[in-house]
Formats: structure tokens, sequence, C-alpha cells
């Protein structure tokens, strides 16, 4: 840590003394507004550890889907999971889930306006037509509620206005990549107004399959959106949306690099597995808000949201011929939710937020595992139920805040399976079978209850107009769930709930007239049942063990000139499990990097007919474990070569002209610009390690229109 300190507090002050004369009669940064509390407020003054980015910087930066946050955000880390192109695991603090059956829930909450989204099997959303992306680190267990513990992704999407406007935008690259998107604004009446977006993608296959004798690993995305705003006037506002996905890929292909059960290809881009794979991600919902503005500044909202989602998969995760691992897994689910939200001030000193918050979802899992020379056939449903009440006082002090905040919930869940295959005995077994098991002492009960309190308590202090700082104690839940994944009755169990106490000190610098922000969390968490997967010579097992995680998040923005802005973000970690450690768990926890770090700049030069866009920055994280396993007590054979991730740096850029008062663009832009090869995830099974490679350099040309009504 204190090496990459001493790194980063040079440079930014090096960056500071660079400034050019006359530079204090700048134009201050565009103020953020974010809703980490429930409420609009100035990012500068949100006692949370936060970064924003908005539609502007997220195509700079060129953040296309949900997955492409991950190298975006300090101390968020994540992947495809293994196999499957529309679910993204995300690890925000080195805590996360990477299974993404229903008997598990996620430990990251995503958000789409409000709306929380529990498929991890069809996740990886795209971000078309957004207004911004807001990343709460560590856990929100006051306002967000259950399985928030390594904190929270919100996506906050355009909402319908009243000026007209039509978009469309092209796109050329490399490995066949080719996308359309168009979006418009269309007012139907002074009081009704109407939005839409449709995005199409497609592309060649990454990798090259020997066996099968073609590319895999292709690109084929369809997705629309259609949003409605009534605003009738000043004190009521319905908002309603509707958005429809559908990722159908032949499936994502991994590597294996272990060279024990066959010489290693040495290429994570050739594979040889005989399964001609499918992926399937589908997935169909929205929400609908009213919001009604009320007497001494209060705010009454519903949010109403639904949503269906559908993965089919049938995928190898061995890259062997013939398949040692063949996966088939269908998952059906439904949620529906509802909050009720009231918000507001009480006095000129005291302001509060309270809700009540209803979610269901009902799960339909079919997973067949063949695992040479066997298979499992497993089918199984899993109904969830959760119940929450919550509430956050704000006192103010003259300078100071104080922060009082807490949340009740409760959790409900049953589960009905059945399993069959060519082995008998624990092979075979059923949600009797498990009723009796628990009866006669095993640690299994399909109807499971939970309820946690998870207070908050914080201090601001807003030292001047220019410098905010804070305190907060909060505290985290997730609902315990089962070993779903289990081929044997007797490894089917309960794991309990996963509990997080965590402190932190923030500090927000907005310097140089508004020019420079510097905003500095360090935080330490303290887990209970820290939660994960085990993949162990092809048996899923669980492992829970305490743990404590600490570092530093830094985010630095300067506006250099008028037309060139840098940044620089910082994430460390000091993560270690606390306490007894099961022996084929790894001593260190997995997808936590003891350093990520991303730079870069972007220029906005105007010319005489237009305006040059350039874009470039670099992202670098330390190597990390893709699984929490102890290698060397599960997996033997395999060399440690091949193990851990691997640090890696990856360099975007972008180079683009607009013109016709904004209504043109075109550019050229890389991600990964320069090759770079790397692994996000992996599967370690006894002697094979089949990894998965990241993107490799994509390069694209875009043309864009836009038509804006008030245009000349």
């Amino acid at each position: 840590m204190s090496l990459a300190c001493r790194t980063f507090v040079p440079v930014t002050l090096t960056l500071i003394a660079a400034l050019p004369a006359g530079a204090q009669e700048l134009s201050a940064l565009e103020e953020v507004t974010v809703t980490a509390q429930r409420r609009d407020e100035n990012l500068q003054k949100s006692p949370v550890s936060i970064i924003a980015v908005d539609a502007e910087a997220a195509e700079r930066r060129q953040i296309f889907d949900a997955k492409q946050i991950i190298f975006n955000v300090p101390n968020l880390t994540g992947n495809s999971n293994p196999g499957q192109s529309a679910g993204t695991t995300f690890f925000i603090r080195g805590v996360g889930v990477t299974d993404n059956l229903a008997t598990t829930d996620p430990a990251v909450g995503l958000y789409v306006d409000d709306v929380y989204f529990s498929g991890k099997g069809v996740n990886n959303f795209s971000l078309a037509d957004i207004e911004r992306i807001e990343v709460l680190r560590g856990p929100q267990g006051a306002l967000y509620g259950r399985n928030t513990n390594g904190g929270a992704i919100k996506i906050v999407t355009r909402k319908p206005g009243a000026d007209p406007e039509l978009s469309l935008r092209v796109s050329a690259g490399n490995e066949g990549r080719r996308e359309l998107k168009a979006s418009g604004n269309l007012p139907l009446s002074d009081v009704l107004f109407l939005r839409a977006t449709a995005l199409l993608q497609e592309g060649d296959g990454l990798s090259y399959n020997e066996t099968l004798g073609k590319d895999v690993n292709d690109l084929d995305y369809r997705g629309a959106r259609i949003a409605l705003r009534y605003a009738p006037g000043e004190s009521f506002v319905a908002d309603f949306a509707y958005d429809y996905g559908k990722d159908e890929t032949n499936g994502t292909y991994g590597s294996d690099i272990a060279g024990v059960l066959r010489p290693s290809r040495g290429d994570y881009f050739r594979t040889i597995s005989n399964v001609d794979a499918s992926n399937l991600g589908r997935t169909q919902g929205g929400n609908l808000t009213l919001s009604w503005s009320l007497a001494n500044d209060r705010t009454l909202s519903s949010i109403t949201g639904f949503r269906s989602t559908l993965q089919d998969l049938n995928i190898d995760l061995s890259d062997q011929n013939p398949s040692r691992y063949q996966l088939l897994q269908r998952q059906d689910n439904d949620q529906i939710s509802e909050e009720l939200q009231l918000a507001g001030a009480l006095s000129d000193s005291l302001r509060f937020v309270s809700g009540l918050y209803y979610f269901k979802e009902d799960t339909d899992v079919a997973v067949t595992d063949r695992i040479a020379p066997n298979f499992f056939s497993k089918t199984f449903t899993v109904d969830s139920t959760s119940e929450a009440a919550f509430g956050q006082l704000e006192y103010s002090i003259g300078p100071f805040t104080l922060i009082g905040g807490l949340r009740y919930t409760r959790d409900e869940k049953e589960l009905r399976v059945s399993q069959t295959g060519n082995q008998a005995g624990l092979f075979v077994y059923d949600t009797a079978t498990l009723i009796a098991r628990g009866a006669a002492g095993q640690n299994i009960s399909p109807d499971r209850r939970f309820s946690q309190l998870t207070p908050k308590a914080g201090l601001n202090w807003e030292v001047n107009d220019d410098l905010f700082a804070y305190l907060s104690y909060t505290s985290g839940y997730r609902s315990g769930g089962w070993t779903g994944r289990a081929t044997r009755a007797d490894q089917y169990v309960n794991f309990n709930p996963e509990e997080v106490e965590s402190y932190e000190i923030g500090a927000k610098a907005t310097l140089l007239d508004g020019r420079l922000r510097w905003n500095n969390t360090l935080f330490r968490m303290d887990y209970t049942n820290l939660f994960n997967t085990l993949n162990i010579a092809g048996v899923f097992t669980v492992q829970t063990a305490d743990a404590t995680i600490q570092g530093l998040e830094s985010e630095f923005t300067l506006r250099a000139t008028s037309w060139l802005d840098v940044f620089i973000n910082l994430g460390l970690l000091d993560s270690k499990y606390t306490g007894a450690r099961p022996a084929n768990l790894a001593p260190d926890l997995q997808r936590a990097p003891e350093l990520q770090g991303k730079a870069g700049f972007s220029i906005q030069y105007p010319l005489a007919a237009g305006t040059l866009l350039v874009n470039g920055d670099v992202y670098h994280t330390k190597e990390y474990a893709v699984t929490p396993a102890n290698l060397a007590f599960t997996a033997p054979l395999l060399p440690r070569s091949v193990t851990p991730s691997g640090a890696y740096s990856l360099v975007n850029a972008s180079v683009g002209y607009r013109w016709a008062e904004g209504r043109l663009e075109v550019g050229l832009s890389c991600t990964n610009c320069l090759d770079e090869t790397f692994f996000e995830a992996a599967n370690y099974i006894g002697s094979y390690a089949a990894v998965y490679p990241g993107a490799p350099r994509l390069y694209r040309a875009d043309f864009s229109y836009k038509l804006f009504g008030n245009a000349n």
C-alpha cells in the first residue's frame, strides 16, 4: 500500500504544478448529481464511497455494457460467469459470488432505475441509453437492504423529455464486429413524452475450436427499450419503462492451459472441446415509478418492478475431447418488487427517508452435469420472498450532520428438488430425502426463514464549501441458501447468512475554483460467514469463513485546460481470512487484488468548424485469485504457473471529430489497444484448468447522426 501511495501522491502534485498560467479563469468541472441516499444530491456532499460516470464519460471510456463498468471503478472486479456470455459476476472490495444458481443470492446489488435485479445469469445489461452509472462501495444495509454486502451498482436510464430528438450510430470493426443503435425522444402532448432505443450487435468468434473447425465465442445481441413519462404538473410525475434483450451465442469456451491431460496449446484463444456449445440469455421487464411532491419539501414515491429472465446453456467446462465436464442448464426466473418511499424534511435541521419494501421471485431450474463417465440430472424450484421496513434520519448542527438509519429485513425461501443419474444411493434424491436427512441430523432444511436488523450511524462535517468529510458505520446482510450444485444428498446442505460490519472515513475536496475533485475513502470491513463456492474434482461445495478487508479508494479529476481533463483512480486492498479456515479454502480471498488503478485524459479541442475529440486511458491490476479453492489441496496436479490471474494492463484510446453543431460525429477507437493477453475466469477441476480469456484488441469506426428539434 505504502509504495502505491508514494507513487500516487507525487504524480498528483506534479499534475497540479503543471497547470498553465491563467488557469484560475477556466470553467469548473460539471457538478455530478447522485442518488446514493435515495435523493438527488451533489457527489461532493454524499457520505458514501461512490463513483459516478455520466453518459458522455461512459462513451469516452467505451463503457457499452454492464461488464465494462468493472474496468473503470477502483476495487471493483468481475467477469463473465465461466461459459456464459450474458451473465456477469461482480466483486466489490473482494466480496461477490461466482455461482449464478437461484440457491445463492448475489453479494453486490444491481439496480436499474432503483429496481433491484436478482438474476445473475442474464445481467450484462446494454448501456445504450443511460443518464449515468453509480457504483456504491461497501455494504448499503439501511437504504438498499439485502444482498448489498459488497455494494450496489445503479444504472440510471435517460427519461423522456419535451424536446424532439433522433440519433443513429453505426459501427464496424475487426473480428466482424458491427453495431447499429437508434434512439429518439418524442413529445406526444404537453404532458406525455415518449423515448425509445434499439440496439443490434453482431461479431465473429474470438477463439478457434480445432475439433469443430470453426471460430467460437461470437457476439449476437438484440435489445430495445421504450419509456413513457406523464407529467401533468409540478406535483406529480409517472415514469414507465419496458426493455427487452436477447443474447444468443455459440457459448463461451475456455482453454485448458494446464498441459496435464494433453499438451497445452499455449494459447488462450484455441480450444479442442468436442461440444458444440450454445448460450441463450433473454431478459424482459421494466418498472413503473410514481412520484408525488408534497408540502414541506416532502416526496412520496412508489417504485414497482417486474422482470422475467431465461438462461439456457450447453457448455463444456473442461476443454477436452471428449468432454470431461459438460454442463446443461436452463433457468427461468420471474421477479416482482414494490417499494413505497416517503422522504423530505421534518424541520430546517432534520431530514428523513423511510420506506416499505416487498420482493418476490420464483425460479425453475434444470441442470445436467455430465462428469465423465457419470451424469446427474437435477430439477429444482426456489421461491423467495423478502419484506423490509427502513428509515434514516439526518440531523444538522451547524457544519455537522448526524446520521442514523435502520432496516429490518425478513426473508423466506422454499426449495423443491429432484435428482436422477446413472449412479444409485446418495446420487438419487428428492425433497423428501433431504427432509429425512435433516431430521436425522444433517444440516439441511428445504424451508428457511431469516430476519435481520442492519443499522447505520454516521457523522458528516462540511468543513467549508470546498471540503466535506464523513465517518460512518454500516452493517450488511445477505440471506443464506443451499449448496445447489451438489450432486450427492449428503453434500446438499444449508449455509448461513453472511453478515458484515463496515467502518469508513472519507474526505471529498473541490479545489482550484472547482477544477479539481479529489475524493478519498479509508475503510475496514469485518465479515462473518463470508460465502465461497468451491469446485473440488467436479464436486461443488460451499465454504464459509470470517474475514477482514481494509483498504483505500481515491478518485482524482482535474480540468487542466479549457480543453483537457485528466483523471486518476486508485484502489488498494488488504484482505485476509481470520480465525479457523477450512483446509480446502485458499489463504487469499478471490478477486481481491492488492492494487487496481486507472488513469486517463479527455480532450475536446475546438476547431474552426467543429471539435476534435481525443481520449486515452490505461487500466492496471495486480494479480489476484480467480477461485477461492486451495488448489494445492484440491487440485495438486495443476502447475502453479496457471493458477493466478497475473497482473495486466489494458490501454484504450479513441479519436473523433464532431461538427454541424454537434449533429455529426465520426470516430476511431480501440480497446485493449496493445493486445494484452489475460484471462478473467477459470475452472480448476482436478487435472485441467480451463481459463476464459479477456477480449483481445478490438477496434472500430463509428458514425453518429443526431437530429434535435431546436437545431437550425
